[in-house]
């Protein structure tokens, strides 16, 4: 105990001599400028400069997109993941020149071109390129046709475009390239990117209409059209009444239910004149189009769904009616009145089950079966031009 108490005061007696030395030679290096307090303070100094990868970069034609010629590292690890229905993944994937995870692909091809355009399920950075539906469904045309039919698919999803960012994404990349058909790929969800309602300037849309009845649009521009705080005023101006303190998600449950929602119609209204601009921009450029619809997990699980009912009744505060099978219909009768042709991967979906195609995206299973569900429609529905002894006769 004495040696303890003796080793303290020593300590102490240290500790003190080295403060007032410390302080007293800051006093005259204060005095003098002799840069004592530079020279402490940079005497452990560790300084950084280096570039660093960006992944997502803003663009004022689509509202965003990937880095180009990036390596895209994707990567998730942990214990219990498969109690939350997830998958271990670690990709690497490259970013062509123009923002997408695709190859490069020429200007001008003697081949059947189909471009797709849409959200995170088709940029599909958890599993590796080879994996993805798109390139598969490019080989399993040729390979499911007996080498009869060809086509080339081009992949330009990103994560979190809805229909007004894919606009921009057709409009400034896609059409460059004279695709024989533009299949865009939404859900649901897409209604949250594509209305100024839930996104703001600068990757929110700003809609140019035909008119002041607002009922179509001319043209649909990203980035700062405004200032940023004039902008913010007029977004508060002119749809103040739709923000909603939840933001939209608390209207997004009306997806599924027949009950009407000021805040939902508007989003819907707002994608669904995008659609409509692209439907009208690819019949002027004398391009196919298909609409598919991407369920959301909630309406292949039953499970997931139980769970979701029980969050929209403790986000609105009651229960709403709400169908699992309502959002599809929705998109097929707008597909309809817009003259586009439907496609829906919600029958595959929920034939081959949750786990099966469905992790938080498109299980490395579930792009296989998507892949040949979207070829097996090509090769059945593709024109003549598709035909391998048609390319070799161009």
């Amino acid at each position: 105990m004495r040696k303890t108490t003796k080793f303290l005061i020593n300590a102490s007696l240290v500790v003190g001599a080295i403060g007032i030395s410390l302080a007293a030679a800051l006093g005259v290096d204060h005095w003098l400028n002799l840069g004592l307090k530079r020279g402490l303070g940079t005497l452990f100094e560790t300084n950084l400069q280096r570039p660093e990868p960006i992944m997502y970069v803003y663009d004022n034609r689509s509202g965003w997109r990937l880095n180009p010629l990036t390596q895209y590292h994707r990567a998730r690890d942990g214990p219990f993941l498969g109690l939350a229905g997830l998958e271990r993944l670690d990709t690497k994937l490259r970013v062509n020149s123009e923002g997408f995870i695709d190859r490069e692909h020429f200007l001008k091809t003697p081949y059947y071109r189909i471009a797709f355009a849409g959200n995170s399920w088709l940029e599909a950075v958890q599993q590796k390129y080879e994996f993805r539906f798109a390139p598969l469904t490019e080989d399993f045309v040729f390979a499911r046709s007996d080498h009869k039919k060809v086509v080339e698919i081009m992949n330009f999803g990103v994560s979190n475009l809805g229909p007004a960012q894919s606009y921009g994404v057709i409009k400034n990349f896609v059409l460059k390239y004279q695709p024989d058909e533009i299949w865009l790929f939404v859900a649901g969800r897409d209604l949250f990117p594509g209305t100024p309602v839930e996104t703001p300037p600068p990757f929110g849309p700003t809609f140019e209409y035909v008119d002041d009845s607002e009922t179509e649009l001319k043209d649909i521009h990203f980035g700062y059209v405004d200032p940023p705080a004039y902008a913010a005023w007029k977004r508060q101006r002119d749809i103040g009444k739709y923000l909603l303190p939840a933001g939209f998600a608390q209207a997004m449950p009306y997806f599924y239910s027949d009950e009407r929602n000021v805040v939902f119609d508007r989003g819907w209204r707002d994608m669904k004149l995008a659609i409509a601009l692209i439907a009208k921009t690819l019949r002027d450029n004398g391009v196919r189009m298909r609409l598919v619809y991407l369920p959301h997990p909630v309406e292949v699980d039953p499970a997931a769904w139980v769970d979701y009912r029980r969050r929209t009744t403790k986000l609105l505060g009651r229960e709403l009616a709400m169908d699992a099978a309502r959002g599809e219909p929705r998109f097929a009768a707008l597909a309809q009145e817009l003259g586009i042709e439907f496609i829906s991967l919600l029958p595959l979906s929920r034939q081959k089950g949750s786990k099966e195609m469905i992790a938080d995206h498109f299980t490395r299973a579930g792009h296989f079966w998507v892949a040949e569900y979207l070829a097996k429609l090509i090769i059945d529905t593709a024109p003549a031009k598709a035909n391998v002894d048609a390319v070799v006769a161009r």
